[in-house]
């Protein structure tokens, strides 16, 4: 079969796939590539058009910048094909091949190679075509599979593949060791678990200057990289599976729904507008309650200024509160001690080695105890003139408390708390409901109740004077 007759120029196509260090037989540099296909087209009498070279490309994707510029030339019959040095250089994929070729084909184009000089503009250069690109894409995967076995067998020796991650330095083996920054990466998993933003954290990182893998400061997607990056979890990383899961962004949108470690949790302080409790946000650097509605009408107050006037309002409902001497908070503690020590205990078994001081377990169970031999001591002193101030003394008591003994008695002495819209004092937009079905700031006094107070006012003024 006499081959199709090829009027137009054809366009040099070159492809390296990877350019540093690369040296030996297998390796064709695009002169060489270039040169090969100028010397068979000048042997066929044809003339060259443009040269089109991808560097550090993969044959295994067909979306080559070059590329795609030379098929647009031949679709646009500005080319009458293209001529490259091998098949593989023109693809690695069976698939992705024979499709640009059939392209190439409808477009009254050819491909030509210049080893074996096969071309497709007769029946048996197609074929041979074919075929060459069955084994181009056998190649590319045998290749594939030989590096992903070296990479599953340098893992199991401990070698880690690619940058070390922060906190963590390569030794000349390829194992990673711990550095110095691998505490501030546990400061960011901290404060991230607290309900931190990722401006927090990205200020932290910043103002303890710690080094970014490119230079430069810190951004949230840089600070996600870390925190989402699930290598740092036990078993295999230093971060607790819990602290880590908290951490995480939400995946669903919803602002995320905090409270559980703060006096005024979840359900004690409602919107007016939905009667939804507020849950504690981040925003700018402040710490605000904020309706998890979204939308016009729902409303938000700094978190401090609400606590500590709360807190004072319901120490001075409650008055001069004597000091309660029973057993309730030794138990408390008593059990907290017993908690820790267990997981200690649990943590210690299972590793088969003694937790060092500085771990969270080791840290909880020194606080535990501390709090209870402070309890302890202090039952062995005498009541004292601050025990039945309010609400300083009472303020003082109540600060000693576990956070979730704080909440219980909070909820004892208030019922519920309702903040107005507004941007005013916080006093002007409080309402508080107390357990014992008092409220403040007291309902305005109908006519018939004022005038019984002013009948009491005025006779206890007619008693003095007599």
């Amino acid at each position: 079969m006499s081959p199709k007759k090829i009027a137009r120029p054809l366009d040099v196509y070159v492809r390296v796939s990877r350019v540093g260090g690369r040296e030996g037989d297998s390796f064709i540099s695009p002169e060489i590539q270039e040169e090969k296909c100028r010397a068979l087209a000048k042997a066929r009498g044809l003339k060259v058009g443009q040269v089109f070279t991808d560097l550090d490309a993969s044959g295994g994707k067909m979306n080559r910048p070059e590329f795609k510029k030379a098929l647009a030339r031949i679709k646009s019959g500005a080319s009458g094909g293209i001529v490259v040095a091998r098949i593989d250089r023109f693809a690695r994929t069976l698939l992705g091949g024979l499709s640009a070729i059939d392209d190439i084909n409808d477009a009254g184009g050819v491909v030509l190679t210049a080893d074996g000089e096969f071309d497709t503009s007769t029946a048996t250069g197609e074929l041979v075509l074919s075929i060459l690109l069955s084994l181009a894409q056998f190649e590319l995967r045998r290749i594939r599979e030989g590096w992903k076995d070296a990479q599953d067998r340098a893992r199991a020796r401990g070698v880690h593949i690619g940058k070390p991650r922060f906190g963590y330095t390569r030794q000349q083996d390829g194992t990673l060791v711990e550095n110095e920054w691998l505490e501030v990466a546990k400061d960011v998993f901290a404060l991230r678990a607290k309900g931190g933003t990722w401006g927090e954290a990205v200020r932290l990182l910043n103002e303890r200057e710690a080094p970014t893998p490119r230079g430069g400061p810190w951004t949230r997607q840089s600070v996600q990289h870390i925190v989402m990056n699930r290598a740092y979890r036990e078993p295999a990383g230093p971060i607790p599976a819990w602290i880590w899961d908290k951490a995480q962004p939400k995946r669903d949108g919803r602002r995320a729904m905090r409270g559980d470690g703060y006096v005024l949790g979840l359900g004690l302080v409602r919107c007016p507008t939905c009667g939804t409790g507020l849950v504690r946000t981040h925003s700018k650097g402040q710490t605000y309650l904020r309706c998890p509605t979204v939308g016009q009408g729902h409303v938000a107050i700094q978190y401090d200024k609400a606590e500590d006037y709360i807190l004072s309002l319901a120490f001075s409902h409650v008055g001069p509160m004597k000091k309660t001497r029973d057993d309730e908070e030794g138990e408390a503690l008593r059990e907290a001690v017993e908690m820790a020590r267990a997981e200690v205990e649990a943590l210690e078994e299972q590793i088969g080695t003694t937790l060092p001081a500085e771990s969270r377990q080791r840290v909880t169970l020194e606080q535990a105890e501390a709090a209870l031999a402070e309890w302890q001591a202090e039952q062995e002193k005498p009541p004292g003139l601050a025990d039945f101030l309010t609400p300083a003394g009472i303020r003082k008591e109540f600060e000693k408390l576990p956070m979730a003994e704080k909440r219980r008695v909070l909820r004892q002495i208030i019922s519920r708390v309702v903040i107005a819209r507004g941007r005013g004092q916080v006093g002007s937009r409080l309402t508080v409901e107390f357990t014992d079905g008092e409220q403040w700031p007291a309902p305005p006094m109908t006519r018939e109740e004022a005038e019984r107070e002013f009948g009491k006012i005025m006779a206890a003024y007619r008693g003095e004077a007599a």
